[in-house]
């Protein structure tokens, strides 16, 4: 995803949280802190947007890590510890790509 990628449909975690995101106080001040002719405060303001999206983005990793089985039906089915690692990873890499737009 670049910055020039189309935006999501509206439906799209992304956009869900951008909107919430432009209806918090946070938001309000960053964007005032963003027009202040101290380019300081420009750079204060674009890194605590920064770290709202990767707030954001550390939350939903850590929600896919509730998805996702650590154990594949091999590991389980013939005690092989171990053995559900790569699925794990698979099964990671296929709902993170979901996410993007």
């Amino acid at each position: 995803m670049t910055a020039m990628t189309p935006v999501p449909d509206e439906d799209h975690p992304l956009i869900i949280a951008w909107n919430a995101y432009q209806a918090s106080d946070d938001f309000d001040n960053s964007r005032k802190w963003m027009m202040h002719p101290d380019r300081q405060h420009q750079l204060g303001s674009l890194w605590a947007v920064f770290m709202a999206g990767w707030l954001a983005a550390t939350e939903q990793a850590r929600g896919l890590h509730e998805q996702v089985s650590p154990a594949s039906d091999l590991e389980r089915i013939h005690n092989a510890p171990g053995a559900g690692a790569m699925a794990a990873v698979i099964q990671y890499r296929d709902l993170i790509a979901k996410l993007r737009p």
